[in-house]
């Protein structure tokens, strides 16, 4: 019985998932993230001391 258990947990786990990364590329939300966090990232990048090679 706890065999079974932890089968139907581990399915719903990866249903979950899945249904995750389908709404996570229906909506596009990974460019729209990178396109939130790319200013930011500049910013950080943008002020560091650069090495002279």
């Amino acid at each position: 019985m706890i065999f079974v258990k932890i089968i139907l947990i581990i399915a719903a786990v990866i249903l979950a998932l899945f249904l995750l990364s389908l709404v996570v590329y229906f909506f596009n939300l990974d460019m729209k993230l990178a396109a939130k966090v790319t200013p930011i990232l500049s910013k950080y990048y943008d002020k560091r001391k650069k090495k002279k090679s």
